[in-house]
């Protein structure tokens, strides 16, 4: 059990930064004796001194400091969290929350977001930020309502959807692909920076079905969490990627891409909305509907 109350640790908080009794309590906002009747509560409580007299100075103890330290560092974190929760709970509860992992371009974000506003006038739609292997966790644990996301998802206990299919595609920078190389080939990625949102070779997907197909794989791969940042870097010439079809077509620097096909057996998924239990069915079958008509690169 805690000796001192959450009054006394603000006290010395105060006191850190001033140098007399009566500039803590005008900082607290209570009087020069509620202070003072505070300092010495707190100092009866833990048995020693917490400050002495210098002059007209009033200077903590090394007990004091110790504690005024620990006050600096708890005090904004408990400052927050009570702001936090009074905007929590005045906020309306009613609302729908889209978590996007990597798969991140600004247009698949507003369309989520604009169908679930036509479909649930009553509710509010948010989108969270999540890491691709986050999503499960945010959804179980009730931080985000939906998603949707490339491959059948290995998801026990949660709800899902296939909802459009899309294959993998080769980007290039339009400046720097002439497209004389259709279907692209492993070899085409020679002397490019190879930027991808996930470097771990999964079965099925295109280090095991292209890059190891062709015994050739880029000389130089960095991970972006960003399918967007990636569209981006690409159109600037800064490297090359292969990505969901969807992604460079709803990319906002899609006009500065050139797309084109793996030199391999089609890499086609589904991409597929997870969601929680209580997200109504009808919202679920008009994103599916309506996904259709998103533009892809090929």
């Amino acid at each position: 059990m805690h000796l001192l109350d959450v009054t006394h640790w603000s006290l010395l908080f105060a006191l850190k930064d001033q140098e007399t009794l009566s500039a803590a309590a005008i900082g607290l906002g209570i009087t020069q004796s509620a202070a003072t009747q505070r300092l010495q509560e707190a100092e009866r409580r833990l048995g020693v001194s917490l400050t002495h007299k210098v002059g007209r100075t009033l200077v903590l103890t090394e007990a004091g400091r110790i504690l005024a330290q620990a006050a600096a560092q708890t005090q904004p974190i408990l400052l927050q969290a009570e702001n936090d929760a009074i905007w929590q709970g005045k906020r309306n509860s009613k609302r729908l929350r889209v978590a996007m992992s990597q798969f991140d371009p600004p247009a698949l974000a507003m369309n989520l977001i604009e169908m679930c506003r036509r479909e649930l006038p009553d509710l509010s739609a948010e989108i969270t930020r999540v890491s691709a292997e986050g999503i499960v966790a945010a959804i179980r644990d009730k931080t985000a309502d939906l998603a949707l996301v490339p491959g059948k998802p290995r998801l026990p206990g949660l709800a899902s959807r296939p909802v459009f299919s899309d294959k993998l595609v080769a980007i290039f920078s339009k400046v720097d692909f002439s497209g004389e190389a259709v279907p692209v080939q492993p070899q085409n990625f020679a002397g490019k920076t190879f930027l991808t949102y996930d470097l771990r070779p999964e079965p099925g997907w295109e280090y095991d079905s292209f890059f190891q197909r062709g015994r050739s794989f880029p000389a130089e791969a960095v991970k972006i969490e960003s399918t967007e940042l990636i569209c981006r870097l690409v159109s600037q010439g800064s490297g090359a990627s292969i990505l969901p079809g969807l992604c460079i077509g709803l990319s906002d620097y899609a006009d500065r891409l050139a797309a084109a096909d793996l030199d391999c057996e089609p890499i086609r998924f589904e991409w597929h909305l997870i969601h929680a239990q209580e997200v109504p069915e009808h919202l679920l079958n008009r994103i599916a509907e309506y996904a259709t008509q998103w533009p892809a690169a090929i």
